[in-house]
C-alpha cells in the first residue's frame, strides 16, 4: 500500500533478457492457442492455455528470484506470513481469473469461496461509493478513489477466502499481483502506508503480450479478483469447468 520501489539494479542485463524472452515465447504460444477465440460465446479455454500458463508462471518466479538475488535486499515475505492477503488484488490478467475459476469449481468449497468473494466485491464498491458521496472529494480523481478504496479494504481486514490455516491454497495458481508483492519492512506494516512494499512486475515484453491477451479474454470486473471472479462465474452459469458441447452439422 505504500509507494512502489524497485529493487533492481538493471532489467537489461542477460539472465533478465534470456528470462525476459522466455516468458514472451511462451505468452506468445498462449495467445496462439487454437479455440480461444471462441472464449466469449463459450466460456471455455483449452487444457493446453492453462499448461502454458502454468510454464509462465514457473519462468516468471525464477525472474522474481533472480531480481531478488541481484538486489541483496532483505525481503520479509516468508511461508506462514499472509498480512498482504487481506488487500482488494487488483490487476489480474482476466485469464488467471478463469484459471482460478478452473481450479476451484470442482472444490467442494467452492459455494463458500464465492460467496466470500461476493461479499468482498460488495464492500470495495461500497467504499469506492462512499468515497464519491462525500462533498469534500467532488473534485477528487479516479485514482484518488481508488486509493482510498484500497487503504480502507486492507484496514477492513477481510482476509482473503482462498486462505486455508493462514496459507494460500491456491499458491501454485496465485496470480501475477500476488506474486510480484514484497515487503522489506515487518508484516505488520505491509498494509498500512508505513509499510515499504514493491512489486517486481513482469518483463517488459512479456508483460505486453500477456496484457494484450489479457484484454482479448477480457470480461466485466476481469481485472479485480473478487469482482472477476463473481462475474465469470456468473457469465458461465455456475457450470462446472468442462468443454461445451461438440456441434453437429
Amino acid at each position: 500500500m505504500s509507494t512502489p520501489f524497485i529493487p533492481i539494479r538493471s532489467l537489461h542485463d542477460e539472465e533478465s533478457q534470456r528470462l525476459d524472452a522466455r516468458m514472451t515465447a511462451l505468452a506468445q504460444e498462449m495467445a496462439g492457442v487454437e479455440g480461444i477465440d471462441g472464449f466469449a460465446d463459450s466460456g471455455w479455454l483449452p487444457d493446453r492455455f492453462f499448461a502454458l500458463l502454468e510454464q509462465v508462471y514457473a519462468v516468471y518466479d525464477q525472474f522474481i528470484e533472480y531480481q531478488l538475488g541481484a538486489s541483496e535486499l532483505r525481503i520479509q515475505c516468508k511461508a506462514g506470513c499472509s498480512r498482504c492477503c487481506r488487500q482488494a488484488v487488483q490487476g489480474t490478467f482476466s485469464f488467471e481469473i478463469i484459471h482460478l475459476y478452473r481450479q476451484l469449481r470442482a472444490s467442494p468449497r467452492y459455494p463458500r469461496i464465492h460467496d466470500a468473494f461476493l461479499q468482498h466485491a460488495n464492500v470495495f464498491h461500497g467504499l469506492l461509493e462512499r468515497f464519491g458521496q462525500n462533498p469534500a472529494n467532488a473534485s477528487a480523481s479516479e485514482d484518488d478513489a481508488r486509493l482510498f478504496a484500497l487503504r480502507s479494504y486492507a484496514a477492513a481486514n477481510l482476509w482473503c477466502p482462498l486462505l486455508v490455516e493462514n496459507a494460500c491454497s491456491v499458491y501454485a495458481q496465485r496470480p501475477v499481483p500476488c506474486r510480484m508483492y514484497h515487503s522489506l519492512t515487518d508484516p505488520i506494516l505491509c498494509v498500512t502506508p508505513l509499510g515499504h512494499t514493491f512489486n517486481i512486475e513482469p518483463p517488459a515484453n512479456a508483460n505486453r503480450v500477456l496484457a494484450a491477451l489479457s484484454d482479448r479474454l477480457a470480461f466485466p470486473y476481469s481485472h479485480s479478483l473478487a469482482q472477476g471472479l463473481v462475474a465469470f462465474a456468473a457469465m458461465r452459469e455456475f457450470r462446472p469447468w468442462a468443454p461445451p458441447p461438440a456441434r453437429t452439422s
